[in-house]
């Protein structure tokens, strides 16, 4: 199998998967401004939050290590990276726990999406190593 970028930094084009991908969320389901504006928060910059952290997922997958296969770590780090905003969305009275389940799910369908069009994209599973055989 070739792999496009296999001579690319691995670190680079996860990135660049992440910041191209973590927009993909905000067309299917928000955040919604309006959800913190009742709560008299300007909404339009707090949902910048979630915008900035789902951009940032590719980046987390490419410099951590653990878990070694590409498949584990992409949902795990996708999952992580959004678990303490879920954690706000939980405590919104229009949001709760449907918003906590659909940011969390979305994180970890992104982060898995990103790892995998990294390992297809560069040969590797992660930054040390990991090439693929």
């Amino acid at each position: 199998m070739s792999h496009p970028l296999a001579a690319w930094p691995y670190v680079l084009v996860c990135a660049v998967l992440g910041l191209a991908l973590g927009w993909l969320p905000a067309q299917l389901h928000g955040p919604i401004p309006h959800k913190f504006d009742v709560l008299f928060i300007e909404g339009r910059i707090a949902i910048w939050a979630w915008y900035v952290a789902r951009s940032s997922i590719g980046f987390w997958i490419g410099i951590t290590a653990w878990p070694r296969p590409w498949w584990l770590r992409g949902p795990l780090v996708g999952a992580l990276v959004l678990l303490p905003l879920t954690l706000v969305s939980l405590a919104m009275p229009d949001c709760g726990a449907p918003c906590m389940r659909a940011n969390l799910g979305t994180a970890a369908t992104l982060g898995f999406v990103e790892a995998g069009l990294a390992w297809w994209l560069t040969g590797r599973h992660r930054l040390l190593g990991g090439a693929a055989r």
